[in-house]
């Protein structure tokens, strides 16, 4: 896949200019451990740079480049690439950070929806680049999607866990979103104490989904039979509403075309004027 052959260099940190492709929040990140075993070992595991012009672009190890520039380092050990596409290089380094389990729930969510709108991978191309469930991959993009940003601002910084936001996903409006969110954080919900919440609020929708239809079930029946009774009062049985499972249907007997005609206009005519008329 990727055409550049390894190629560990020491490169001056002054020289690294950019970042290809950014997934990582800014949060300020506890550095010290990763900061102390740098002083001790040195870095241990190179970081990922991509050849542009006399520059170099991080494509993985940005946590691992901060601490350098904290200790002040003037070079760090990298694996350089030449001749790597962007969208191939995103791809690397996404999979380096996800196998160190270097990034957050929320970042690995940024990153996969930048990884579809950057380089135009579909959830399932992306979900078998990186090993991934395609469930997993469109539950995580959902978070960016689908919750208010109120929400994801409070998952970013840790007032509320991923978990939470994925049990938050279930419900259908903003509105219902933010009530429980706000529940989450005035009263301490936990994850498990949510899914109760929330399976319980939407068996009450569905029922109340049920409910109204089968209203409208039953005012179709009475309209029904309300004009059925109608029609019978004035062709006793030329003219019938007939039921079956596969629908209703409105069954004109007729001698003659000028007898149909004449029937029609006089049904159209009543349907006009009855305020029971079909809706």
């Amino acid at each position: 896949m990727f055409k550049s052959s390894l190629n560990i260099q020491n490169i001056k940190v002054a020289r690294i200019t950019g970042s290809l492709f950014q997934m990582r929040l800014e949060i300020d990140y506890d550095m010290n451990e990763l900061t102390e075993s740098i002083r001790a070992n040195g870095i241990l595991n190179p970081l990922m740079l991509k050849k542009s012009g006399n520059e170099y672009l991080l494509i993985a190890g940005h946590r691992r480049l901060k601490a350098a520039k904290q200790i002040g380092l003037t070079t760090v050990p990298a694996v350089v690439y030449d001749k790597i596409s962007n969208r191939d290089a995103a791809i690397k380094g996404m999979v380096d950070n996800l196998n160190r389990r270097e990034l957050t729930p929320m970042e690995q969510a940024i990153g996969y929806r930048k990884l579809i709108d950057q380089f135009q991978f579909s959830q399932h191309e992306l979900a078998r680049t990186l090993g991934k469930s395609q469930s997993i991959i469109s539950e995580y993009v959902r978070t960016i999607e689908d919750l208010p940003g109120k929400v994801i601002d409070a998952v970013t910084n840790g007032v509320i866990t991923f978990a939470h936001a994925r049990v938050l996903l279930r419900l259908d409006t903003d509105e219902e979103k933010l009530e429980l969110f706000e529940m989450i954080v005035r009263d301490n919900i936990t994850v498990d104490e949510l899914k109760f919440i929330v399976s319980r609020q939407k068996s009450m929708d569905d029922l109340s989904k049920r409910q109204k239809e089968l209203e409208r079930i039953n005012r179709i029946f009475e309209e029904s039979s309300q004009l059925d009774k109608m029609l019978h009062g004035f062709w006793k049985k030329e003219i019938m509403l007939k039921r079956s499972r596969i629908g209703d249907r409105l069954q004109v007997d007729f001698r003659n075309g000028r007898d149909l005609v004449s029937k029609l206009e006089r049904l159209l005519d009543i349907l006009r004027k009855n305020k029971a008329g079909v809706k």
